[in-house]
C-alpha cells in the first residue's frame, strides 16, 4: 500500500506534533486577545475576551450620579468599544499562528460587523 511506510509514519508524526503546537499557540494567543474600554470620564470600565465574553465590569463612584437610562447606554457604548478590540485582537492572534493569508483570517475578516 505505501511504498515508504516508515516515512508515512514519521510524516504523519510530524504532522500532528505541528498541528499540536499551532493549538497550543492558538490556546496562549486567544487567551491574551482580551480587550479593556472606559468611559471618556471613567465612570464605566469593561474587559471583554474572545468571542466578545464580557470578563469584567467596573462601575466608578461618579457612575451612581447618572441616570439609569444613561448608564445603560454608557456601558452598552463602552462593551461595544471593548469587543471590537478584543475581535482586532483575536484577528491578530490568528493571523499569528496561522499567517495573515489564511483561510481562517480571511474568513474572521469577511464576517467582522460593521461598525
Amino acid at each position: 500500500m505505501f511504498e515508504d511506510p516508515e516515512g508515512f509514519l514519521r510524516d504523519f508524526e510530524a504532522r500532528i506534533t505541528a498541528m499540536a503546537q499551532k493549538a497550543s499557540s492558538l490556546d496562549e494567543a486567544l487567551e491574551a486577545a482580551t480587550a479593556t474600554a472606559k468611559s471618556e470620564n471613567g465612570e464605566v470600565r469593561i474587559k471583554v475576551g474572545a468571542g466578545g465574553a464580557l470578563q469584567e465590569i467596573h462601575l466608578s463612584s461618579q457612575a451612581s450620579t447618572l441616570t439609569p437610562r444613561t448608564l445603560a447606554a454608557m456601558i452598552k457604548e463602552v462593551y461595544d468599544q471593548a469587543a471590537i478590540q478584543a475581535g482586532d485582537n483575536s484577528t491578530r492572534a490568528l493571523a499569528d499562528v496561522f499567517g495573515e493569508d489564511s483561510e481562517i483570517v480571511s474568513q474572521v475578516r469577511a464576517n467582522r460587523p460593521e461598525v
